[in-house]
């Protein structure tokens, strides 16, 4: 049995395996590790073959350790680290040729498992690597004495020539509606909210500096003072978080306004229905719904990227007579007395809302409250020790005690969870917002006005809303990590090189990753194409068979026009004298050369000598003399096809006998 090459099966697998190395539970990288160890060693050293029963044993020890962690529900993240137990256990028990091939296809799956996980556009180039790298390795399992640079460049050709159809089959392949897959195996960013709001959540969430969702305008860019991204509202308060009420998603009343904006945003996956949107959205995406206290929700949740667009007024009017209900007047019972009193008594001495909203965003103004990211800690009176005691805090701070500061003096308030700002990058032509740029702000009703919002943080840091988190916390020794914050070459240049990858990898999310079903019809109408003809869809789908159908055409004529090498057709057809030699009862050793066999023929079959003397000569000459001679080779061609051995030695058997 041919030795199995080992050690580039298991380069296949780890390539494969590398993007998923961080959603996999230590014990199964673990897993792969130590098996992998052993198998190089085994092949340096000579260790002996891991038997049937032990192997038996570690694949049920992987099964178990896959269901334990999995409990009764087996979710994407499960799958993946039972495929990690697979790529385990399958390279300990290669001996054959076949179980090479089902290594090698395994290595495929698991580079198909990462564009479940990943989308954006440097996993793509990555998969050309995987891809490459596998296809190599299975080229070399069927022929493992070819150089291995030969066997990757024919790999790198196979795929350029598959690039083609793929973006053919890509763009004409009928698709399903809808810009996103929906896979709950996506790598998820980190939400900047979820169904509940506590103290300090905001403020944690300005130290991951990654993307949220980026945007392009159809209209001009609102000012930085009016991108207030609406995500959550949230109206239960229980001293120590918020959460949102029970939506419908129809909206009461109308929506009316000015500043018209029309925008497209690309949303990374976080697990959720939630989608960001510009105060006040009037129209959206058909896959969202604009629910009741105006935020937008998707069908299901945001397990990859989604591309969605929407509509809003930046200066918005409801008309809406429907009074809130007692629900955002509720507080929680013996919470924060100081607090509340101060509420009544603003309630006793201002009868209009404006003045006691007025009363409040002076309160934060007058008595030196300050915006950090390191508030000291609360008791159980979070807000009456924040209030008149500590007077340190984030958004999340002021938000909450100015909620409970209004629904004391009976105004009815919300807390609304989103976004706030973005910044621009002008390579790309788009807003990038990103989980730094998190925040929080207020709505108090109003009659005849509707929801009014009103954002506390203004009052005490302006900054953080005209300028951004970095200007307003600039003094914050823990904004080191964001790197804008120094001013230097360094953080220019690496802001620049931020920029650029930006700019390129949305790009690519609206052409490659949002292109919908809606996008192919488009693209199908604009070079001619009607998919609401008969004629259209039939053309669509022939399309792709057509282009299959040319390539092997294209194919077939340059094999025409550029044969094999003559060595390879040489070895081919010398195989053919082989088989041939060997079918006659005496086969070549494998030490024996050319010269060798032929003597040895001659000398058991004097018959076959003068056929065997001109097969080898021919063959000898072509191989080491005469290259290029393509007359030659056909010449050797015809003489192999015309041998016939058996026949050979009958006829010489008859004539020793006579």
């Amino acid at each position: 049995m041919q030795r199995q090459p080992i050690r580039p099966l298991l380069l296949a697998l780890a390539v494969a395996m590398a993007p998923l190395v961080l959603q996999l539970p230590w014990w199964a990288v673990g897993w792969c590790t130590v098996s992998w160890g052993y198998l190089c060693f085994r092949d340096s050293r000579g260790w002996p073959m891991v038997s049937r029963g032990v192997r038996l044993a570690i694949f049920i020890v992987g099964m178990t350790a896959v269901l334990m962690f999995a409990g009764l529900r087996f979710d994407g993240g499960d799958f993946i680290a039972l495929l990690a137990v697979m790529a385990g256990i399958k390279p300990l028990e290669i001996r054959s040729r076949r179980d090479s091939m089902v290594t090698v296809f395994l290595a495929y799956f698991l580079t198909i498992t990462s564009l479940f996980v990943f989308e954006n556009l440097s996993m793509t180039l990555y998969l050309f690597v995987s891809v490459w790298t596998t296809t190599g390795v299975l080229i070399h399992v069927n022929d493992p004495t070819g150089a291995i640079g030969r066997q990757l460049r024919l790999a790198a050709r196979l795929i350029l020539v598959a690039v083609p159809l793929m973006v053919l089959l890509f763009l004409l392949f009928p698709r399903l509606s809808g810009s996103f897959w929906g896979s709950p195996w996506a790598k998820q960013s980190r939400s900047g909210f979820s169904s509940s709001l506590r103290i300090g959540d905001v403020s944690r969430l300005v130290l991951v500096d990654e993307p949220a969702f980026s945007v392009t305008f159809d209209s001009p860019v609102p000012d930085a003072d009016r991108r207030y991204w609406r995500g959550i509202v949230f109206q239960r308060f229980d001293g120590a978080g918020w959460y949102p009420a029970n939506r419908q998603d129809i909206r009461r009343g109308s929506i009316g306004g000015t500043d018209l904006s029309r925008y497209s945003v690309i949303l990374e996956p976080h697990g959720q229905r939630n989608l960001f949107v510009l105060d006040l959205p009037v129209t959206a995406n058909p896959l969202a719904t604009i629910m009741d206290d105006h935020t937008l929700m998707a069908r299901r949740p945001i397990w990859q990227r989604f591309h969605y667009r929407a509509a809003s007024f930046l200066n918005s009017r409801q008309n809406s007579a429907d009074v809130p209900s007692d629900a955002y007047l509720q507080l929680p019972s013996n919470r924060n007395p100081q607090t509340v009193a101060l509420g009544n008594r603003w309630a006793r001495t201002h009868a209009e809302p404006e003045t006691v909203v007025a009363k409040a965003l002076a309160f934060f103004n007058e008595n030196s409250f300050s915006y950090t990211l390191r508030p000291d800690r609360l008791g159980i009176h979070a807000v009456d020790d924040f209030l008149f005691v500590s007077r340190k805090g984030f958004c999340e701070h002021f938000a909450t005690a100015f909620t409970v500061l209004m629904r004391a003096a009976g105004i009815p308030t919300r807390i609304v969870g989103g976004y706030q700002g973005g910044r621009w990058n002008a390579l790309g032509d788009f807003l990038t917002v990103r989980h730094s740029d998190a925040h929080v702000w207020c709505e108090v009703w109003q009659g005849g006005q509707g929801w009014v919002r009103v954002d506390p943080t203004f009052a005490v840091a302006p900054d953080r809303i005209d300028a951004g988190i970095e200007r307003a916390l600039a003094g914050e020794a823990l904004l080191w990590f964001l790197g804008r914050s120094r001013g230097d070459w360094l953080s220019r240049l690496t802001e620049t090189v931020r920029q650029t990858w930006e700019a390129v990898n949305t790009r690519w999310s609206m052409w490659f990753m949002g292109f919908s079903a809606e996008d192919q019809i488009a693209l199908l109408k604009r070079i001619g194409i009607s998919a609401g003809r008969r004629s259209g869809w039939l053309l669509f789908m022939v399309l792709p068979p057509l282009f299959i159908a040319g390539v092997i055409l294209l194919g077939g004529m340059r094999k025409k026009e550029n044969p094999k090498p003559l060595e390879d057709n040489l070895l081919k057809i010398y195989g053919r004298f082989l088989d041939k030699m060997a079918r006659a009862g005496i086969p070549k050793a494998s030490h024996q050369g050319p010269l060798d066999y032929g003597r040895l023929l001659m000398d058991r079959h004097p018959a076959l000598g003068r056929d065997v003397d001109a097969i080898i000569g021919c063959y000898i000459g072509l191989r080491y003399g005469r290259e290029g001679d393509l007359d030659a080779l056909k010449a050797f061609r015809l003489r192999v096809r015309r041998f016939n051995p058996r026949q050979a030695m009958a006829t010489g058997s008859r004539r020793t006998e006579d």
